[in-house]
């Protein structure tokens, strides 16, 4: 009971997703926390990315059950009142709008919540014989070359590695001695809880995001439901709002919540009110030997945007396959030296979309003309970014552009549907939880290299492509021959234009390369 491979300490939704990526590999884990995760109201929301992540992992039933059609990604409505005038609608320029309806087997509107996720992370978590311990803190943690041990409790629980998941004020990071040099503070507001049956009052809280400007108040208004019973709200502005983080009054609260719904007679079922600061900044290291940091205990950014606990939870899947690879025997211990520069480069990506919506709702800038700034951020923070590292192999030197939907190294592997009608399947579906080489529909010479440890072979013939070659090679940017090595997260980690004259010797030192058994 006091052995584990991978120790998680912190139950929020970043830590119970990461240790469910690992037990769906095989990792025996354990995660602690002081606390009942699901205690509390539900504050984040998932994006497409973490909704793929626990798709590809046989959730997508589970997320047709739990999860509801909300607004698409930062179309927006501004309004005087719940009731009252639309003032502006707007949201992404539409070439950015059409690559987000078309980038995902997950329709861009699906949504679910914090409280969603962490259920069913942690359902799926035990099912999977992951243990969970909800009543005891992990106050001190030693490491040394073979191991980490960890006071939980009044136990000393050891593990191959442990993952710090335990939010902006990690007690593990602070252990460890890591600072967040370049944390500040880009707002001080409160964010309000709520019942309230305003389903019929707001309807556009299905379509778009909901800004409330009126002469007692500055907030949003957010459906956490599909049906309009369960809100959340942004406090931002106020008359004689102070400068300094202050805490509302329940009476206070309801009052500036009726101005912002325009009808004191709504009944308000208030839960909570939160005063809190919107600070963005990352930490110095997300690694010291071997404990990882994920989550906000690595970067904290606030809420605009979205992307704050999604982005958390790519930490966590990044991480999980490379510990599964190092601790079966399938990679070198250095494949995990790769993990904080890619995810540094996506946590970089996501906080600058933070830091430039947080600037200019607080500002109140034109939407149109924000929306139009940030488009480009919005789709690298959430999935479009792209990896550096020993892990890949790339082959070009300039940033992709998001609008450009094709494969490169470094990068997720861009979603096609194939076939037609019930056999229609996703390009993201034919890679699971092992490496996997892409063919083309002229590739089966790629086959004899599927022997000894080398990755899977798929092969995308022309009935996938709707007979269509030309399919393969936009998307690959290879000839029909070619290939692309996509790695247990989805990410291209290498590719090749065409079929060389020993494929299985060219996979086996391109794999040698990126498990670490070979320096690049």
């Amino acid at each position: 009971m006091n052995r584990c491979e991978v120790l998680i300490v912190g139950a929020g939704p970043v830590g119970l997703s990461t240790a469910l990526f690992l037990a769906d590999r095989g990792v025996r884990v354990l995660v602690v926390d002081k606390r009942d995760p699901l205690d509390g109201p539900p504050r984040a929301s998932s994006s497409l990315r973490t909704l793929e992540l626990f798709r590809s992992i046989g959730l997508g039933e589970e997320l047709d059950r739990h999860g509801w059609d909300g607004p698409p990604p930062l179309r927006s409505v501004i309004k005087d009142s719940a009731i009252g005038t639309v003032r502006h609608r707007s949201g992404l320029p539409p070439a950015y709008a059409r690559r987000l309806e078309s980038c995902s087997p997950i329709r861009d509107r699906h949504v679910m919540t914090q409280a969603e996720v962490q259920r069913i992370a942690l359902r799926e978590l035990r099912r999977r014989g992951g243990r969970v311990r909800f009543d005891a803190e992990a106050t001190e943690i030693v490491q040394d070359d073979n191991g980490v041990r960890a006071l939980v409790g009044a136990q000393w629980i050891d593990a191959s590695y442990l993952v710090a998941a335990d939010g902006a004020g990690s007690r593990v990071r602070e252990q460890l001695g890591i600072d967040m040099p370049d944390r500040e503070v880009a707002y001080r507001l409160n964010t309000a809880f709520f019942h309230a049956d305003l389903g019929e009052l707001l309807p556009e809280s299905t379509t778009s995001l909901c800004f409330i400007r009126n002469e007692h108040v500055y907030c949003t208004l957010f459906a956490k439901g599909a049906h309009g019973e369960r809100w959340s709200s942004h406090i931002i502005d106020y008359p004689g709002k102070p400068a300094e983080l202050t805490t509302l009054s329940q009476q206070e609260t309801v009052r500036l919540l009726h101005a912002a719904i325009g009808d004191d007679s709504v009944p308000i079922d208030l839960i909570a009110c939160n005063a809190w600061e919107a600070a963005i900044g990352i930490a110095a290291s997300f690694r010291r030997g071997r404990v990882f940091l994920v989550g906000d205990a690595a970067h904290v950014q606030s809420s605009a945007g979205g992307l704050g606990m999604n982005t958390g939870i790519q930490d966590g899947h990044n991480l999980a396959w490379k510990l599964t690879e190092v601790l079966h025997g399938q990679s070198e211990a250095t494949l995990l030296d790769s993990y904080e520069p890619e995810r540094r480069t996506a946590a970089r990506a996501s906080l600058a979309l933070s830091h430039a919506l947080h600037r200019g709702y607080r500002e109140q800038q034109d939407p149109d003309q924000l929306y139009t700034r940030i488009a480009s951020d919005y789709l690298r923070g959430m999935l479009c970014y792209r990896y550096e590292s020993g892990a890949v192999i790339s082959d070009e030197a300039t940033e992709p552009d998001v609008l450009d939907d094709r494969a490169v190294p470094g990068c997720r592997v861009p979603h096609r549907w194939l076939g037609t009608g019930d056999q229609r399947t996703s390009t993201l579906d034919l890679v699971g939880s092992r490496w996997t080489l892409l063919v083309g529909p002229d590739g089966e010479g790629w086959f004899p290299a599927d022997t000894d440890g080398n990755p899977r072979i798929r092969q995308l013939t022309t009935a996938m492509l709707d007979g269509d070659p030309s399919a393969f090679t936009d998307l690959t940017g290879t000839g029909t021959d070619g290939a692309l090595l996509v790695r247990p997260d989805g990410f291209v980690a290498w590719r090749s234009p065409d079929l060389p004259s020993d494929p299985n010797r060219t996979v086996q030192q391109v794999m040698r390369v990126l498990t670490g058994a070979t320096a690049t």
